[in-house]
């Protein structure tokens, strides 16, 4: 998905900061979109906390940035994905910020027919920076993926949690 094709979201901010931090947010995932998970990755503090529910490769907590990174370079090598942001909700000040976001995930794994995984997203951000990250999906559609994945021989998606 190309940025500027993004669809316009809900809501309407008026508040300078809210207007920024959402533009970053969403021109980060405009390129992880496009396999570049840098932009997302600056906005993250070096001792976030990120979790994503399930029993798979890609599920866990990582408690460092760094742990973050190795995360996002298995996702993008596993499943490959678009994302579409529905609605962002934001809320709080600069010192204690609370996102909440709702998208929906076309996935396009190889050898692996592509899904659609519809999720939310909650992230506080203090400063400019995320500490905390919870990701909600359809754990049961990307524990399909990862096996059928398995199954073609990627040993990776069998690969325990990074964490």
């Amino acid at each position: 998905m190309n940025y500027d094709e993004t669809p316009p979201l809900k809501r309407l901010y008026l508040n300078p900061y809210k207007i920024i931090l959402r533009n970053k947010i969403m021109k980060g995932f405009a390129d992880f979109s496009n396999g570049n998970y840098q932009t997302l990755l600056k906005l993250y503090a070096e001792n976030v906390h990120q979790y994503l529910e399930g029993n798979h490769a890609l599920s866990g907590e990582r408690f460092s940035k760094a742990k973050v990174e190795l995360w996002f370079q298995r996702f993008v090598r596993l499943l490959p994905s678009k994302f579409l942001i529905k609605d962002m909700i934001i809320q709080g000040g600069p010192w204690n910020t609370v996102v909440i976001m709702e998208f929906q995930d076309t996935v396009s794994p190889e050898g692996v027919p592509t899904y659609k995984n519809n999720g939310i997203m909650k992230a506080t951000v203090k400063w400019g920076k995320t500490t905390d990250v919870h990701i909600y999906v359809n754990t049961a559609k990307v524990e399909k993926a990862l096996a059928t994945l398995t199954q073609n021989g990627v040993e990776e998606a069998a690969a325990p949690p990074i964490e």
